[in-house]
């Protein structure tokens, strides 16, 4: 009987080729290329994949190249349309690895990357990009579109685009997409509209978070969000940045990534934080930052800030925390009144159910102290309270940004407020 061919797809890192992943009947390994590892500072694809010149088993690699791709029914949804299972990382890698989150691209071995810098793209015309964006439930990331293979984490449909000028465009080849645009939520009224609002709100208070607008097409609404992990140089060239989100650095598959399906606690968030910043490569207010960013979705209801929500940035051989995305009032669609976020703080997936010394528990399982988590919440609380209902009056009074959706928050956000103020009257009882 003859041997299946191993397939290889050529990984590269910012257009440069670091190693290669291999399928052997679907188990898969990946192994950086020897010249690369021999460079000196030579950047990681993952913590989770450290530079070595032994191969990393299906076991090591699997779960950061599948969480380059999309999870849940956008993943079913693509995998469909290729004639693939959903379980087939290579394949769907194969046909859609070209423009990822962060600096990855995936090509086969024929298909070699070449140096020109000089960048392509389809423009759309308004009724061209009303139509991808209204059925890209049904072709999720255009695929099979002859010139075009990109891909996106997540559960939520997408669109990784660009602009010329103020027209919607599609990257060719190996052009970076600057953009994401995302159409509202199935069964989540005024999605756009609320992640956008929340958003907003992370900016003003001093969050790291990268600039949104809501975008009309059609008369349509959807959600439009410049790429942090993309930048532009002062000649206008736009560059790809390294990114991995928690749970690739976290070696956990993306089905995994709710704590309730054995996914990545807070815990084991901030520990990672913390080894980055021992090893030196991470600043330490970026621990602090989470912690803001935890808080905050504790405050505008956000039951969906699971690991592959937050993401480690690689800039010139440094690590950061990722700008905050995907922040979003999913309090407001929960039905039963029984609110449960992504991550259990000392236990408790609800924060109503919480008390001070949940919070002084949670403090000590992160290794901070119990002031500085007192310092954090009032400091998110009166931050939030100041800036929310200038932020809700503003969009209210511009009728490209006014919703009802933004009451419901609001409604969230104070009765959130009200519990954790609760909690800390009680703080030193």
């Amino acid at each position: 009987m003859q041997a299946t061919p191993l397939e290889k797809l050529r990984v590269y890192l910012r257009g440069e080729y670091v190693g290669a992943l291999t399928s052997d009947s679907g188990t898969l390994s990946f192994a950086y290329d020897g010249a690369y590892c021999e460079k000196k500072d030579a950047p990681k694809l993952s913590v989770s994949l450290p530079i070595q010149k032994e191969t990393f088993s299906h076991h090591a690699a699997a779960p950061f190249f599948s969480g380059l791709l999309p999870d849940g029914d956008v993943r079913k949804h693509l995998a469909k349309h290729l004639k693939l299972s959903p379980e087939n990382i290579f394949g769907l890698l194969e046909a859609v690895g070209g423009d990822c989150a962060g600096a990855v691209s995936l090509y086969k071995e024929h298909d070699l990357l070449n140096n020109t810098t000089n960048p392509t793209y389809k423009v759309l015309s308004d009724t061209e990009a009303a139509e991808i964006l209204s059925s890209l439930n049904h072709r999720p990331f255009l695929v099979g579109e002859e010139g075009i293979r990109m891909s996106g984490a997540g559960a939520q449909d997408k669109l990784m685009v660009s602009f010329v000028g103020k027209k919607i465009a599609l990257p060719t080849g190996q052009t970076p997409s600057t953009h994401i645009i995302k159409p509202p939520i199935k069964g989540a009224e005024n999605s756009v509209q609320n992640e956008f609002f929340c958003m907003r709100l992370a900016q003003k208070i001093g969050l790291p978070a990268p600039d949104t607008k809501i975008l009309y097409v059609d008369q349509n609404p959807y959600y439009c969000v410049t790429r942090y992990d993309r930048e532009t140089n002062e000649t206008g060239e736009v560059a790809r940045l390294h990114q991995e989100d928690f749970c690739q650095a976290l070696h956990i598959p993306p089905e995994l990534k709710y704590e309730n399906d054995s996914g990545p606690s807070l815990e084991a968030c901030f520990n990672l934080l913390d080894q980055r910043i021992r090893s030196g490569s991470m600043p330490g207010k970026d621990k602090l930052t989470f912690l803001y960013g935890v808080i905050f979705n504790v405050l505008i209801g956000n039951g969906d800030a699971h690991a592959k929500n937050f993401s480690i940035l690689y800039r010139n051989g440094a690590e950061t925390l990722a700008p905050f995305y995907d922040l979003l009032c999913t309090e407001i669609y929960n039905k039963n009144g029984k609110f449960r976020m992504a991550m259990k703080i000392d236990g408790h997936y609800m924060p109503h159910t919480m008390s001070a010394r949940n919070w002084k528990n949670f403090a000590a399982s992160i290794g901070i102290a119990p002031s500085l988590m007192h310092k954090a919440l009032r400091k998110v609380i009166n931050d939030v309270s100041r800036e929310a209902t200038g932020l809700y009056l503003d969009l209210h009074s511009d009728t490209g940004t006014t919703s009802p959706v933004y009451e419901k928050i609001m409604g969230v956000i104070a009765s959130n407020t009200q519990e954790l103020e609760l909690q800390l009257l009680t703080w030193d009882t």
